[in-house]
């Protein structure tokens, strides 16, 4: 079990890589992209950014966001949403991505937010299936796509 908390400065330029090579490797990120998700600083200023430790080493991160935040795409009042969802590549099947998940889903509880929201790419199949075995279901109404190719698909969990 990975422990999770905020991210430290220190912590900032391994989970941009993480982040990076997650996104190149399973969603053929395009490179504006792995910028953005290299620039976890940014995020942890301007969101909530927290990170996955195995035996004290970063293996996994994800982006809260709440409505209003420069990083928000989908969420409205009542809502938290989670964004750049990534798992070291060599950390391997362990559940890592999914403890994140329940960490969001925590904080979310915690602040009595309804509703956790998310997008994610069509073709990124994995993280798909994962949501839907947590019980995310699809928001069809706020699929959209930030540039041309690329479709992201909408998904919300009731808490």
């Amino acid at each position: 079990m990975a422990t999770i908390r905020a991210a430290l400065p220190a912590e900032y330029e391994t989970i941009g890589e993480i982040s990076a090579k997650a996104y190149a490797n399973a969603d053929n990120a395009p490179d504006f992209y792995l910028s953005v998700l290299r620039d976890a600083a940014d995020r942890a200023a301007h969101a909530e950014l927290l990170v996955a430790l195995d035996e004290g080493r970063p293996v996994g991160t994800v982006t809260v966001v709440r409505p209003g935040d420069s990083y928000a795409e989908i969420a409205l009042p009542g809502e938290m949403e989670f964004r750049m969802l990534a798992v070291d590549p060599s950390s391997g099947c362990r559940g890592i991505g999914r403890e994140l998940v329940e960490a969001v889903l925590e904080r979310a509880r915690a602040e009595g937010v309804g509703r956790v929201v998310l997008c994610v790419s069509e073709t990124a199949h994995r993280p798909r299936r994962l949501y839907e075995r947590m019980g995310f279901v699809r928001m069809p109404e706020r699929d959209w796509s930030p540039t041309e190719g690329i479709r992201l698909l909408a998904h919300s969990l009731d808490l």
